[in-house]
């Protein structure tokens, strides 16, 4: 999903540039969007995690969820 996330904003990156001369307030909304993306892909894989965990091994099935969860989202603010 990563991959699919960084060619998006490889391409609104690369339309914005050839549109012209972008303003700082306009690089820093394409930011926070682009980081408030990462935050839900994290989200959505969180979730998607925790409901194949199966029900004998749930705590510690869970636990891994959220570690995978921590490490996306500490991803997106870099």
């Amino acid at each position: 999903m990563k991959p699919l996330l960084g060619a998006a904003l490889s391409l609104v990156l690369i339309g914005t540039a050839t549109a012209g001369p972008v303003s700082l307030k306009d690089r820093l909304r394409l930011a926070d969007a682009a980081a408030d993306a990462c935050f839900a892909n994290c989200a959505s894989q969180a979730e998607s995690c925790k409901r194949v965990c199966p029900t004998t091994f749930s705590p510690p099935c869970m636990s891994a969820c959220d570690s995978q969860a921590q490490t996306c989202r500490q991803s997106c603010r870099k």
